[in-house]
């Protein structure tokens, strides 16, 4: 059964609740991951827009596409020498395990070791439903670990995603100073920059950070 643990705001749907039992492991493994469609991401409603805007909130699906999009155009316009299939695949599975453990935002009580452990879990739970070798665990474990270049790069685009969503609601970039900091990629300061120019003076978030 999908359980969210965190008090997450989600869609009231839950396809993969419908089916008793399903024999093809792909629709069994896509009923699971479609509840990311449903997540909201939490951290919009809970602290920086509010509930009030829940019906433009994004899904925990929107975000991890619109990383996969932001990896395949900036490693083609600046031809960085990434493995661009790894980060794709990066991007979609890095948040796999929330279809089970829900959006756990900075503000809440978790500590990172616990976070990763039932993330782990969770996607592992999820994997034991498809009948064929794949790489999503070590793909993941790769993201969380941060040590490779194209681990490194994926996460500089989560930063950035989040910042460029931040715009799109309208509100000032400059004010994400803790996402900022943790950009270091230059073609990604490059776009930061830009977005920092493009918001001067939009929306303050409700809670700054």
């Amino acid at each position: 059964m999908i359980k969210d643990k965190n008090d997450n705001y989600i869609k009231d749907i839950n396809p993969f609740e419908m089916f008793k039992k399903i024999d093809n492991s792909i629709i069994t493994f896509y009923m699971q991951y479609n509840h990311l469609k449903n997540i909201y991401r939490q951290g919009w409603l809970k602290v920086r827009i509010g509930l009030e805007h829940e019906s433009k909130c994004e899904s925990i699906a929107d975000h991890s596409f619109s990383m996969a999009l932001l990896a395949l155009t900036m490693i083609e316009k600046y031809s960085l020498p990434y493995d661009i299939l790894k980060c794709i695949k990066m991007c979609i599975v890095h948040e796999l395990g929330e279809v089970y453990v829900g959006d756990y935002t900075p503000f809440d009580n978790v500590t990172k070791i616990d976070k990763y452990n039932q993330e782990r879990e969770a996607i592992k739970k999820i994997l034991d439903s498809l009948d064929f070798n794949n790489d999503f665990l070590e793909l993941w474990e790769e993201f969380e670990e941060n040590e490779t270049e194209e681990a490194k790069f994926v996460k500089n685009l989560d930063q950035l995603e989040f910042i460029l969503q931040a715009s799109a609601y309208g509100l000032d970039a400059s004010c994400f100073q803790r996402c900022i900091s943790k950009i270091t990629d230059e073609n990604c300061k490059e776009v930061l920059n830009s977005l920092l120019d493009l918001t001067k003076g939009h929306e303050k978030p409700k809670k700054i950070g």
